[in-house]
C-alpha cells in the first residue's frame, strides 16, 4: 500500500514530492509564482486564485499516513483539521502533538483533492484576466491543481475515492467542497475550505501556445512541478 511519509518541507505520495511551504495560503487552483529562496523552503506566492465558475472534474480520495514514522516535529506549530462542529465539518487549529495522537489513533485522515491537466487548462483558458496574468508572470507563473486536507476519519470517508467532488463559494467567498450531490441534498457531505487548511499541495508549470515565445494567448498543457525541483 502506497503512503504518505512527512519531511519538513514537503510530503511525499506515489513518487511525488509535494510543497509545504506556505500551505496556508493555498487553495485550489490558487495562482501566482514560485518562489526559490537559498536558505528556505520553496513555496507558491499566491497572488489570486482561479474563479470557482471554472473549476471542474475534481477528484478526491483518502491516503494512508505512516504512522509508524509520525511525531509531533512532522506537523510544525499548528495545523488546521476539518472537524465536525455542531454538524457542520469546519477547520479547527490543533497543535502538533494532538495532530499527531489524532492520526496515530485513526482519528484524523489526509484527503487528496486533485484535478487532471485537462481541466486546470480548461480553467486557465476559461478565465481571460486570470490566464493573463500568469502570463505577465512569466516563466515562474504556477497553479497549484493538487492539495491534501486534514479531514475527520469519519468525514473524510465520503471523499474516499470520489470522482465527482463539487467547488462552490460559501459565506465570505471561502470555498466549499461536497460529494454525494449537491449542498441541498440528502447525504451530500460538504466541507468548508477556510484559508490555512491546505497541508501540502503540488504546483502546475504551464506550456503556452506561443512561437518563438510571442503572441502567447493560451495555454495548451500543464506539467507537474514538484518539491525540491527548480
Amino acid at each position: 500500500m502506497t503512503s504518505v511519509v512527512l519531511g519538513e518541507a514537503h510530503l511525499k505520495y506515489g513518487g511525488v514530492s509535494y510543497y509545504r511551504g506556505h500551505a496556508e495560503e493555498v487553495e485550489l487552483l490558487s495562482i501566482g509564482e514560485k518562489r526559490t529562496p537559498l536558505t528556505k523552503q520553496n513555496y507558491l506566492e499566491v497572488k489570486d486564485r482561479l474563479p470557482v465558475g471554472n473549476i471542474r472534474g475534481v477528484k478526491s480520495t483518502v491516503v494512508e499516513i505512516d504512522t509508524a514514522k509520525l511525531s509531533a516535529g512532522d506537523f510544525g506549530a499548528k495545523i488546521s483539521a476539518i472537524i465536525p462542529a455542531g454538524g457542520v465539518p469546519i477547520p479547527v487549529k490543533l497543535s502538533a502533538d494532538e495532530a499527531s495522537r489524532k492520526f496515530k489513533a485513526a482519528e484524523l485522515k489526509l484527503v487528496k483533492i486533485s484535478m487532471e491537466a485537462a481541466d486546470v487548462v480548461r480553467a486557465i483558458n476559461d478565465s481571460p484576466m486570470k490566464r493573463n496574468k500568469l502570463i505577465d508572470w512569466g516563466n515562474d507563473a504556477r497553479v497549484a491543481h493538487q492539495l491534501f486536507l486534514v479531514i475527520e476519519a469519519k468525514t473524510a470517508r465520503a471523499f474516499d475515492n470520489n470522482v465527482s467532488v463539487e467547488v462552490s463559494v460559501g459565506v465570505k467567498g471561502v470555498l466549499e467542497l461536497t460529494v454525494g450531490g449537491s449542498k441541498s441534498a440528502q447525504g451530500a457531505t460538504t466541507v468548508t475550505m477556510e484559508p490555512g487548511c491546505c497541508f501540502a499541495y503540488l504546483l502546475a508549470e504551464i506550456d503556452w501556445d506561443a512561437k518563438m515565445k510571442k503572441n502567447i494567448n493560451k495555454a495548451i498543457d500543464v506539467d507537474d512541478d514538484q518539491w525540491g525541483l527548480n
